[in-house]
């Protein structure tokens, strides 16, 4: 028994002599999977090497401890590495390598844990189990290799119903942008024609106001226009209640204040009026005459405008009311609207 002992004692001291790189080589023939020595401390540890020998610029001395501390804890890999994880994955990549089952293993972890590269991980972990010559190394790579590709089946069936979902969701938001586009055009237009139309109203009341004015100053015109034509023929029957006369001579008739009878023709008392103030009454005639026609000219305008503006309310009126009448259906159709 106390030989047995010290057997024991020597083969552990033995074992610490030998350094740690012993462990974390692999032989060529094993599918090691990353991690499974399961030595978080000696990982920390072959980490702060790595990162060192980093610093110093020794990639080489760097990677090979990298290597190290994730074969003993994978969890080494969701620290900061500085590049180091993919400078692994290159040295695993290099194509004078041999491909060996271990190369294999670790180049399809990496690829996987990396960059998601599942399908060249698959054809590695399959390569490994071709070329492996223990049962149990090839079992072990096509185990991963079957994990992977149930992962990747599970990754395209959620991939596609993403995509379909994505795709309804694109079809459901571009109808909504262009039902909310339609709806902002309608509202647009419905609120250009009421600021058109009260413009228009404006204007009509103004025109309306405008045809009345000139009306009046044209029926002035008009009467001034009369009153100075019967001057000019009847002078100075506008000062004392006479007879029509003609030019010279009176004709026969009753006609005077008493009422007498008149058998024949008397001197006309306004025969010889100067033709001065006829002259003047003449001219007064035509000025008020011409303005007359300006204002009825001015007047005419007035109305021509007053009826296309009528006309021009009455359509915007019209298509108001069916631009309101669709931006209420487009509103019903589309629930999300807030359309008043």
């Amino acid at each position: 028994m106390r030989i047995t002992s010290i057997i024991i004692i020597f083969f552990v001291s033995i074992l610490s002599l030998i350094p740690y790189s012993s462990f974390a080589e692999t032989s060529p023939d094993e599918c090691l999977v990353i991690g499974m020595d399961a030595n978080p401390a000696q990982g920390r540890k072959m980490f702060k090497k790595a990162l060192n020998a980093k610093l110093k610029g020794k990639t080489s001395d760097a990677v090979e401890y990298y290597e190290r501390a994730i074969i003993a804890d994978h969890s080494i890999l969701k620290h900061e590495d500085h590049g180091l994880a993919m400078e692994l994955l290159e040295k695993y990549r290099d194509i004078n390598a041999t491909q060996t089952p271990a190369l294999l293993c670790k180049r399809a972890f990496l690829e996987n844990i990396l960059i998601g590269n599942m399908e060249d991980s698959i054809k590695y972990y399959e390569q490994a189990a071709e070329v492996a010559k223990n049962d149990e190394v090839t079992e072990l790579a096509r185990d991963e290799a079957q994990r992977l590709e149930l992962q990747l089946e599970y990754l395209r069936n959620w991939q596609a119903q993403m995509q379909k979902e994505i795709e309804r969701q694109s079809r459901k938001d571009l109808e909504h942008y262009l039902q909310r586009t339609k709806i902002s055009e309608l509202e647009d237009e419905v609120e250009d024609n009421t600021f058109e139309l009260e413009e228009l109203q404006e204007r009509l009341a103004y025109l309306q106001d405008q045809e009345e004015k000139v009306r009046e100053e044209m029926y002035d015109s008009v009467e001034t226009a009369a009153r100075y034509r019967r001057r000019y023929y009847y002078p100075g029957a506008y000062q004392t209640p006479t007879p029509e006369p003609s030019q010279n001579n009176v004709p026969a008739g009753e006609w005077g204040s008493d009422g007498s009878n008149n058998t024949q023709q008397v001197p006309n008392p306004y025969g010889n009026q100067q033709n001065s103030s006829k002259r003047r009454y003449l001219y007064r005639y035509y000025a008020n005459r011409g303005t007359a026609r300006r204002h009825q000219e001015r007047l005419t305008q007035i109305r021509a405008e007053i009826s296309g503006v009528q006309r021009r309310i009455a359509q915007i009126e019209k298509e108001s009311k069916e631009l309101r009448r669709e931006l209420s259906d487009e509103a019903v159709r589309d629930p999300n609207s807030q359309t008043d």
